[in-house]
């Protein structure tokens, strides 16, 4: 299933807007690598090694973001959110550890499913409470330049050293 960016996902902070639109594009980039096949009919897994690593990583890096923000806001409900995001990524560590060892496509697809109800869930109930919250703050429009990175560390999340499969001796 392809996630689609529509505006209902959209938290009215274009920071993490883009981000979140960046992470439904590694979740489609990851849905894509699951589906595809070799000629033999093996799934491909090193792509969605690839995919699957990608997008943990510049998850990991968001929820950093989003926690960074929570707490210069000081956002009420910070612990709760934080356990929110440890609890997905135990999970998600959990199902791909299974597809890991198993090269399973049904490990693969659990994966996927859990991380696209996961994330839809988490941005309309969760991440849109600390959007609310920081409506009503007073804080100065320069204010997101604290939580950016540059390009340069973006960049290196999301091509970040993608393990190897090791070849048979």
């Amino acid at each position: 299933m392809i996630l689609m960016w529509t505006d209902n996902l959209s938290v009215g902070i274009k920071y993490f807007d883009e981000d979140h639109k960046r992470i439904v594009r590694m979740i489609n980039e990851l849905h894509d690598a699951i589906l595809r096949v070799d000629a033999s009919g093996q799934i491909a897994e090193d792509e969605i090694e690839i995919a699957l690593h990608r997008l943990e990583n510049y998850f990991q890096y968001h929820c950093i973001q989003e926690e960074v923000f929570m707490l210069k806001i000081a956002y009420p409900e910070i612990e709760v959110h934080k356990q929110l995001h440890r609890a997905f990524f135990e999970k998600v560590s959990a199902i791909s550890q299974a597809f890991r060892g198993s090269r399973s496509p049904m490990h693969a697809n659990e994966l996927m499913q859990f991380i696209y109800e996961w994330l839809t869930d988490h941005i309309h109930i969760t991440d849109k409470k600390y959007a609310d919250y920081f409506a009503t703050c007073k804080i100065s429009p320069d204010f997101f330049q604290y939580l950016k990175s540059t390009n340069a560390d973006r960049n290196r999340l999301l091509n970040g050293a993608v393990p190897v499969k090791s070849q048979p001796d």
